[in-house]
């Protein structure tokens, strides 16, 4: 079905022939968060599933884990590899990464799609204390940015953690297979691997006051922005209106935050007729 291989040193699961579609997955997943949706997006596309500098078996980040240096490195390491412009699709963090791409490098990228994701600096700031229904799904943006500590209580409990978060954020955490979330905690157990997916959220600050600089001009391309019906919902499309020229999307029923993982077919559908419709021009 794919094929792993490296570009510098970023990993990818690579298949399919046609106009490129890059898939950038959030945490704590790896490029593998794919899996269930690359069959069909191959089938009319070449498809690659990256991990994020830092995170699966992608080697780490020397300039910070900002979206914005992320990005950069991401674009550089994979323009040497595919000289035309391409379809993103981001999810969780990796739509934070793949916001800043399509901010800093349009002429590289044909569209645009961000799942389940609270962008940083973005998004309406919340009230504290969050209401205990909305703490249970967004506690970790507060944890993971604490100095040392993460890293203290999730040391060896990997595993523990992660199915902690699918089954209290996804709909239908059975749909999370076992061997994803074996290979999820495999991933984040490597030394140092824990503390590079917490970087992500401890460089958000930073990363909100590039977003907000780079909000200042709206993105060219078409966006497609879909949220889980028991996750962020209508709110990433609503949020980006004044973002982007062209913005569509809405909720994906009977959903919560692993969308890919989760509603595949939902997913796999909505992504090809969208890049059809860019293709055709129709947008």
């Amino acid at each position: 079905m794919w094929t792993s291989q490296r570009t510098s040193s970023i990993h990818a699961l690579t298949g399919g022939v046609g106009t490129p579609v890059v898939l950038v997955p959030g945490w704590p997943q790896t490029a593998d968060a794919y899996e269930d949706v690359f069959s069909a997006l191959a089938e009319r596309h070449r498809v690659l599933s990256i991990d994020p500098p830092g995170l699966g078996n992608s080697g780490p980040s020397e300039t910070g884990y900002d979206t914005e240096a992320i990005s950069t490195l991401l674009n550089e390491a994979l323009q040497p590899h595919m000289e035309e412009a391409f379809h993103l699709v981001g999810h969780d963090v990796g739509a934070w990464i793949a916001y800043a791409w399509a901010a800093q490098f349009p002429g590289r990228i044909k569209s645009l799609t961000l799942l389940d994701s609270a962008l940083p600096g973005l998004t309406a700031p919340r009230s504290f204390p969050l209401p205990s229904e909305v703490n249970v799904k967004l506690w970790q943006f507060s944890f993971n940015t604490l100095p040392e500590l993460p890293e203290t209580l999730t040391a060896g409990r990997e595993g523990e953690l992660f199915d902690w978060l699918i089954d209290h954020k996804a709909v239908h955490p059975e749909r999370i297979s076992a061997a994803h979330r074996q290979r999820y905690a495999e991933c984040y157990a490597l030394p140092g691997a824990m503390s590079r997916g917490f970087a992500y959220y401890r460089a958000a600050a930073l990363s909100g006051v590039q977003n907000a600089e780079f909000g200042k001009h709206k993105l060219p391309m078409p966006v497609l922005a879909l949220g889980g019906s028991a996750a962020i919902g209508d709110t990433l499309r609503q949020s980006l209106e004044a973002l982007a020229v062209h913005v569509e999307g809405g909720v994906i029923d009977d959903c919560g935050h692993y969308m890919m993982e989760e509603q595949p077919e939902e997913v796999s559908r909505r992504l090809l007729e969208f890049f059809a419709r860019v293709e055709s021009a129709a947008l």
